[in-house]
């Protein structure tokens, strides 16, 4: 989906001796990219490695919606973190998008970045008290949004809704592989060290210095390590009780339309469903929809090991291609360029994890798990930074292990 367009990417070798650096970040997608973007830009020598190549993976299969909302809401975040955590959760997602913008921007990325409006909705006007509270507590805060009713705001879209909350500023889209090669290309011209197919198989840590070792036995010494391998990184967690949820999650991206008629601004869309479905148009006008969670219980399960054709996965594609029919009936030939399916993870409070655990001295984990995970990877790797800068930022309590 996102490398038919790009130019013949950047490749990277593969580890092929001991070295020693300051910071060594493990991890090649946009978490990656991101955290040593930050790191970089405090005059750190830093390493990435990643155990495939750049931007597979997770990033590959991420549909690169930029939207500083959270899934469960200020209001019930509130209800779980605190009023002022959950403010401040929402303002950085906000802010965040500001920020991504601004890096687009300092690294000349060509990565098609462009700002959208959100609509948030709901069909059950049972919900409609509640979506007014959510509008008036983000409206609180400062995030420039209104109330759509059915009453009166009807024609602004083909599908059926009762009211919903349209943000007017704090989501964007863009291409999430070529932003990461894009900006580890630019850190790698300032000095940063990369390693492709690299893959670590022992950490060593400690709070003074740490040595990862790599299959091929060749050793990394740093001073911190920066863990950014998301799903990946439950292996540290085994033996922990489960602290996040996983879902397969299903997307499909059509072929070009030729209009977006009854989609006012063609803004990013999801409702309020569980599991939820939402729906952003891209800027060469394709429409990607995703949705259709599964919750997996099992790693070694069937729908953890999902193959792209396996019967079940065409049933959840086809259903997104008759919703987002049925949403835009007065766009034509909507049709099915590709489709892909990956793992996403959540947790209790749509938060991610970001910080220190307390099993594992010398490292970071900056695990952007929730539905904001670019988002939340700029947050993470910003608020990691300053923390090994010596900034103690008092935001890291709100992202902490063992928080719940």
């Amino acid at each position: 989906m996102w490398t038919k367009n790009m130019e013949k990417k950047k490749t990277y070798p593969t580890l092929s001796k001991d070295i020693k650096t300051e910071i060594v970040i493990v991890g090649g997608g946009i978490t990656g990219a991101l955290t040593a973007h930050y790191f970089m830009k405090q005059g750190m020598r830093c390493v990435l490695v990643d155990k495939s190549n750049i931007a597979t993976h997770a990033t590959s299969a991420s549909t690169a919606i930029l939207k500083y909302e959270i899934n469960q809401g200020l209001k019930n975040l509130m209800s779980q973190v605190g009023e002022q955590n959950a403010q401040h959760a929402f303002l950085f997602g906000y802010q965040a998008v500001m920020e991504i913008s601004q890096i687009v921007k300092e690294i000349n990325s060509s990565c098609d970045f462009s700002f959208k409006p959100a609509f948030f909705y709901t069909e059950d006007p049972r919900q409609t008290d509640a979506m007014e509270q959510e509008c008036t507590a983000r409206q609180a805060i400062g995030i420039h949004c209104e109330l759509f009713t059915q009453e009166n705001n009807k024609d602004e879209f083909s599908f059926n809704f009762e009211s919903g909350i349209y943000s007017h500023y704090g989501a964007a889209i863009m291409n999430p592989v070529q932003f990461t090669h894009d900006l580890i290309k630019f850190n790698v011209d300032k000095g940063l060290e990369v390693f492709e197919n690299t893959t670590i198989v022992d950490y060593n840590l400690s709070s003074h210095q740490s040595i990862l070792t790599t299959e091929n036995e060749f050793t990394i010494t740093a001073d911190k390590v920066i863990i950014c391998t998301g799903v990946n990184a439950l292996e540290f967690f085994n033996h922990e009780k489960p602290f996040c949820q996983l879902y397969r999650t299903f997307s499909i991206l059509t072929k070009p339309v030729d209009n977006f008629i009854g989609w006012k601004d063609s803004c990013i869309i999801r409702n309020d469903q569980k599991p939820y479905t939402y729906v952003r148009p891209t800027l060469t006008n394709e429409i990607v929809i995703g949705g259709e969670d599964l919750a997996i219980d099992r790693l070694d399960g069937d729908i953890a090991n999902m193959g792209d054709r396996d019967p079940l996965a065409l049933q959840h594609y086809h259903q997104l291609l008759r919703r987002v029919r049925k949403m835009f009936p007065q766009i034509n030939e909507i049709k099915t360029a590709c489709w892909f399916h990956g793992l996403f993870i959540d947790t209790k409070d749509g938060l991610p994890f970001i910080g220190k655990h307390p099993d594992y001295p010398g490292a970071y984990f900056n695990l952007g798990y929730g539905s904001n995970g670019i988002l939340n990877a700029l947050i993470g790797a910003k608020l990691i930074s300053q923390d090994v800068a010596g900034k103690n930022p008092r935001e890291l309590d709100i992202f902490k292990f063992n928080r719940y």
